[in-house]
């Protein structure tokens, strides 16, 4: 069942300021991805974060801003796993090195659908939100996994297909599935948030990647 965004109010500690922000960015994560960015007032987050209207102007002054903090505050968890786990050595065996990254990296997207579902929103339509997205997260994850997947295609790897085609597929598929829950569990009965389910959705993605082009 979809809970209403409203519906659920966060207790933030009164004079704690750290706190408080926390507490307005979780809120306004779930009020963004529930409704999308038009949609969303700041009046109906800040009443999911517990705190007059006025106060969370004091935090973030204007909507777009505290969108671009929501996204700077929770999306940054995927960029860094594979700035730890990629260096140049790796891709001697691009196919161990995928095997070893691509998991943990598209776990940050099941980890929060409602962050991947905002992020699919974004990606979907031309906008400022879009260009800012793409500038800040997309193309530098996109540089991080180039090499990698470059790698894999000199290796005879990614089922024939090139760099980028394979790289879409696999960040699409990791959006539209995670970033999809509630249409998961309304259509088909199954829970996207099972640990089980969560892996043999991440392998399903990852096979075409480690797959040797076809012979002919």
């Amino acid at each position: 069942m979809k809970h209403n965004a409203q519906n659920r109010i966060l207790k933030p500690a009164r004079y704690d300021g750290e706190e408080n922000r926390r507490v307005v960015l979780e809120a306004a994560l779930r009020v963004f991805s529930e409704v999308g960015f038009a949609a969303a007032s700041t009046r109906a987050i800040a009443a999911a974060a517990g705190i007059e209207q006025g106060h969370l102007a004091y935090y973030f002054p204007t909507k777009l801003m505290l969108w671009r903090q929501v996204l700077d505050a929770f999306a940054r968890k995927g960029e860094a796993h594979l700035r730890e786990n990629l260096s140049g050595d790796t891709l001697i065996d691009a196919v161990a090195a995928a095997q070893r990254v691509l998991p943990g990296f598209l776990r940050t997207f099941a980890e929060e659908p409602r962050l991947t579902r905002l992020m699919l929103q974004e990606f979907s339509v031309a906008s400022e939100r879009h260009e800012w997205l793409v500038d800040t997260f997309g193309r530098p994850v996109w540089e991080l996994l180039a090499p990698l997947f470059e790698a894999l295609a000199r290796q005879g790897r990614l089922a024939g297909a090139g760099p980028e085609v394979a790289y879409f597929s696999l960040i699409g598929s990791a959006l539209i599935t995670f970033g999809n829950a509630e249409l998961v569990r309304s259509m088909t009965g199954a829970e996207p948030s099972d640990e089980a389910w969560i892996e043999r959705a991440i392998s399903h993605m990852i096979g075409p990647v480690l797959m040797p082009v076809a012979s002919r």
